[in-house]
């Protein structure tokens, strides 16, 4: 057990199993919130020294210390990211100076800080993957003015339109996409940090200077709601379900459109695979495992959702178990993306409304 951990339990309770640390701790998920914890600490630092809570001179030492290279112990021993990083500091500046790093704030504010930090930097990568999604989309209808398709509707034989028309209606639905994930960031980027564990704390500290130093717009004021929501997760993993049923919806329509029953377009080799039994075959692999992983990701919203409404008010260890969540589906929607932006492009159209026009009465 690391030292800080021993030193919280030490009062009050006696050691930890391994098994349950181990189960418990959620050290594993936390290495991608390192850099917005020891960030935090910064801002903390210096806050805490503008109020002459603490000497100018510790504040230095801890600055300096926060400031290199720390070796983080990312072990269940240490508990979570926090304490590994508070342990890093107290073994490199010992415990009277470093001790000071915790003062007037918890791990309940702190690590909705650090989720909020590290989302609006995915937020802001994920709208500039859907701008480029739409760039592919508007430069290849570009292409497609004059290629004229068959569009179904109950997938029978419906009416003629351009390829372009159709690119430009995903064009459209990408743009309410990014329009929500500007709406979800906007709530994202409020500082919950001067929360304390649910009553904030008796030392004046000041919130919004902290909130100014750590690059939010405004507070989240009430301090029971900073510590014990997560709405701006469940808000965010929302608006990625709406994008991936965008994504699962295109990729179907690739998917049916390349079989040679419909016979509108053709998949670049390289999303493709083959039968091993087969070989005659072109299998539209890379859209099947887009429209796939469109259920993951509903599934993660359903799950956060589900242990969200299962809590009581205020701070409860169940949160640790929705973060990941939310990582998972900001990943594989960045992937998805990032798979059509380049498969887009290299569509091979064939007009296929003369051929099926024959057979149906499109032209009615």
């Amino acid at each position: 057990m690391g030292k800080m951990s021993k030193t919280l339990r030490g009062g009050r309770l006696g050691s930890k199993r391994n098994d349950v640390a181990e189960f418990t701790s959620s050290i594993k998920d936390d290495a991608r919130l390192a850099s917005a914890v020891i960030d935090i600490n910064k801002a903390q630092v210096i806050m805490l020294t503008e109020q002459k809570i603490i000497k100018q001179q510790d504040a230095a030492k801890l600055l300096k210390a926060l400031s290199a290279k720390l070796d983080l112990k990312m072990e269940a021993s240490s508990e979570d990211v926090h304490m590994a990083v508070e342990e890093a500091v107290l073994q490199k500046i010992g415990p009277e100076v470093g001790g000071n790093l915790h003062i007037g704030k918890s791990r309940n504010d702190q690590v909705a800080t650090a989720i909020r930090m590290e989302l609006r930097k995915e937020i802001l990568d994920l709208m500039l993957v859907v701008i480029n999604m739409q760039k592919s989309l508007a430069e290849t209808a570009e292409k497609h003015v004059e290629t004229i398709i068959l569009e179904y509707t109950h997938l029978q034989p419906a009416q003629p339109v351009t390829f372009a028309h159709y690119l430009l209606a995903r064009f459209d639905a990408f743009d309410r996409n990014m329009q929500r994930l500007k709406n979800a960031y906007a709530r994202v980027n409020l500082c919950p940090l001067g929360a304390g564990a649910l009553a904030t704390t008796s030392f004046p500290i000041n919130r919004e200077r902290v909130a100014k130093l750590l690059g939010f717009n405004s507070l989240i004021e009430n301090s029971i709601d900073a510590v014990g929501s997560r709405d701006f997760i469940l808000e965010t993993l929302a608006a990625l379900t709406i994008t991936t049923v965008d994504l699962s919806q295109l990729a179907e329509d690739l998917i049916i459109w390349s079989s040679p029953d419909f016979g509108v377009l053709e998949l670049p080799d390289e999303f493709a695979s083959t039968s091993s039994m087969m070989p005659q075959k072109k299998n539209p692999e890379a859209p099947e495992v887009i429209r796939a992983r469109g259920s993951h990701i509903l599934g993660d919203f359903v799950a956060a959702t589900a242990i969200m409404k299962s809590m009581p008010s205020t701070y409860n260890l169940d949160f640790q178990e929705v973060t990941p969540k939310l990582w998972e589906a900001v990943e594989s929607v960045k992937r998805s993306l990032k798979m059509l932006i380049e498969l887009i492009p290299n569509l091979k159209v064939q007009s296929n409304i003369v051929e099926k026009s024959l057979k149906s009465f499109v032209a009615a």
